[in-house]
């Protein structure tokens, strides 16, 4: 598979992302390395390699106990902004959310 620019543009459109030309130009170089690197992952010769997973091996489950670790004194204390005992963060959408 071929990195483009063209493909470096539009998963940068889906991700709501704002490159530059010289970042599209670099991007498309670094990605096209990777993918070569791991197109290189293919031509190893794993026959003679054992899995590790036995799906008959029962997986070992630990009962799920709610454990009240930090008090929440404790905790407020890494709030940058605190308010009624919540971190107050800032509003993020807009109005025309719904």
């Amino acid at each position: 598979m071929t990195i483009t620019q063209e493909t470096v543009e539009h998963v940068a459109k889906l991700a709501r992302l704002e490159l530059t030309p010289d970042e599209i130009q670099r991007y498309t170089q670094d990605l096209g390395k990777i993918l070569s690197l791991v197109e290189q992952l293919n031509e190893v010769d794993l026959s003679q390699i054992e899995v590790g997973m036995d799906v008959n091996t029962p997986t070992n489950f630990r009962e799920d106990k709610p454990v009240r670790e930090f008090s929440r004194e404790a905790l407020m204390k890494n709030a940058p902004h605190e308010e009624d005992g919540f971190f107050r963060v800032p509003k993020i959408l807009g109005d025309s959310a719904g």
